[in-house]
């Protein structure tokens, strides 16, 4: 991988023309910042001379396919090397397997039941009902310059690539979006593997409504939030960008589609996401800075340049064994379709992984990118990275595909801490863990005033010291269920060993246990066994105590 020096006194007009040779569509919003000094912090053993600046990477549909995870495929040399710089968290878990629920819930620090965003459509800012300051938010009162490239809030992704998406102004003093040529020109050229109509068919013949229908917040007009404004033109989740027209395919959100690209990695959206950190990294070099670097990829449809997809071969993947009886394992509601891979050939099955795996595999490259630009730039020694994705994405595991299920592969997310500060590097943490554990973690390390007291994680500075240390909190994860005549919530506690998952307030609607020790691919439900009834009340209880206390903050 090439290792181009980036100067330090890059200007910011040099920062809205990097990203590529396709002239990009890069767009800017600046806000005013204000500052605040910094505590001491008792995990800290000597208070450092300087604020440690943070690298906050984020990908989108990444379950943890990575090689330092044991994935035999995956090829992840830079993840892999990012691990040996820092603390992996083998066991991590998203509050929410969708995106908008779960990023607002991992930005505020506050649970989907508390932020009341359950959907892809509502505004945190507008649910809870007082106010609250984001992780960047708290960064930008000590004295940090924050910024964004790409997506960290909820984007419509890929249909709102090149706007806003649905932004938090107020957590940065910058924010880029770039579109590149997988979005003004690729999307023309996909290839499914299943068509969307077939996936829409089987989703709704099991009962689900695939999506909510865009409501605005109340008093605002129906073009506020990424509908079409006064003269037909579709607008970003701000309620003034256009969006790029969609390709003939249509909006591609869902869509089981990939195409190998013939774009160089220049001209792809994530290598300009990642152009635009890096440019920003230089300019700020000399004060405290929290960079957030939003990766539109993996999630579908997978295009990225063809080399990506050449590194694989058809032969060589793995698809997930589905048993005779597997979709009657669990509760009808635990389904997204009960039509085993909406019907592949085994080998559209296969191409479809190999699309995934190409884009993880991309994502990996700019990831690389990121760290030789720190290393480069001599930022290395008081920067903390972190790395983490929204939910996880399943590709056949029990018949099912991508994500908005409280399966292992849905929920499961991989987790880095690394670099500056952290202590066990090279190590992994089999603690249980959850997304709510990043926001109050990163204010500890970097000694922030002012962490507010409503924080619902904990701080996981003490695993980054000693990763195997005593730690029994399970994770809680939720996702909602919608049909034409009933909505109701499924909720799944995930202990080192156990998932517990009710469906509906009481398990009216079903309920399932795992045990992982002797079933670690979720194959047979315990739920119903006599001889697990003590163990299933004990998590039934934890279960219940947690919703309730997240419910009532």
């Amino acid at each position: 991988m090439s290792k181009n020096r980036y100067p330090s006194g890059i200007s910011r007009r040099n920062l809205l023309t990097a990203g590529g040779v396709t002239a990009p569509i890069l767009a800017v919003n600046a806000t005013k910042a204000s500052t605040l000094t910094h505590a001491s912090k008792k995990f800290v053993k000597k208070t450092p001379s300087k604020k440690n600046n943070v690298l906050f990477i984020c990908c989108d549909d990444f379950s943890p396919r990575i090689g330092c995870f044991g994935d035999r495929i995956a090829k992840t040399p830079n993840l892999d090397r990012l691990a040996r710089m820092g603390v992996r968290f083998e066991k991590n878990y998203c509050q929410y397997p969708l995106c908008a629920p779960s990023r607002a819930s991992l930005m505020t620090g506050l649970a989907p039941d508390t932020t009341k965003v359950w959907d892809l459509n509502s505004d945190f800012r507008a649910t809870i009902p007082s106010p609250i300051e984001t992780l960047p938010q708290l960064f930008k009162k000590n004295g940090y310059f924050t910024a964004r490239a790409g997506k960290i809030y909820h984007y419509n992704n890929p249909s709102e690539i090149g706007t806003p998406g649905f932004d938090d102004t107020a957590s940065w003093d910058i924010s880029t979006f770039p579109a590149g040529y997988d979005r003004t020109h690729d999307e023309e050229l996909v290839e499914y593997y299943v068509s969307q109509k077939k996936m829409v068919s089987d989703i709704m013949a099991n009962g689900w409504k695939i999506d909510p229908p865009v409501a605005p917040p109340p008093g605002q007009p129906k073009w506020y939030r990424g509908g079409k404004g006064p003269s037909g033109i579709r607008l970003a989740q701000d309620g003034k960008t256009p969006i790029l027209p969609l390709s003939r395919h249509g909006d591609l959100g869902i869509a089981l589609a990939g195409h190998a690209s013939a774009g160089s990695d220049e001209q792809m959206t994530d290598y300009m996401v990642a152009e635009s950190a890096i440019a920003m990294m230089a300019e700020h070099r000399n004060e405290p800075w929290f960079i957030a670097a939003g990766f539109f990829r993996p999630h579908v449809p997978f295009i990225v340049p063809s080399k990506y997809f050449d590194l694989y071969n058809l032969d060589e993947i793995e698809l997930p064994q589905l048993a005779p009886n597997e979709l009657s394992q669990a509760a009808q509601t635990a389904y997204l379709s009960l039509n085993p891979n909406y019907g592949m050939s085994e080998l559209q099955h296969r191409e479809a992984i190999r699309g995934h795996l190409a884009a993880i595999s991309f994502v990996d490259a700019q990831v690389g990118r990121l760290l030789d630009a720190l290393e480069q730039q001599e930022l290395l020694e008081n920067t903390i990275i972190v790395f983490w994705s929204d939910h996880g994405f399943m590709v056949g595991e029990h018949g099912q595909w991508e994500k908005h299920m409280l399966f292992e592969r849905s929920v499961h997310t991989p987790l880095f801490f690394a670099g500056a500060g952290i202590e066990a590097k090279g190590t992994a943490c089999r603690r249980v863990t959850e997304h709510l554990d990043i926001y109050p973690t990163l204010a500890s390390l970097c000694n922030l005033e002012g962490i507010p007291s409503y924080l619902q994680g904990r701080d996981l500075s003490s695993l980054l010291t000693f990763p195997e240390e005593n730690w029994s909190h399970p994770a809680l994860s939720q996702v909602r269920r919608q049909s034409q005549s009933r909505s109701f919530m499924g909720y799944s506690l995930r202990t080192e060993r156990y998932r517990y998952t009710i469906w509906g307030e009481s398990a009216e609607e079903g309920e399932e246990l795992y045990d992982y020790y002797s079933d670690p691919f979720e194959k047979k439900n315990i739920a119903k066994n006599i001889d697990m009834k003590k163990i299933k009340e004990k998590l039934r209880n934890d279960l219940e105590i947690i919703r309730e206390k997240r419910r009532n903050k």
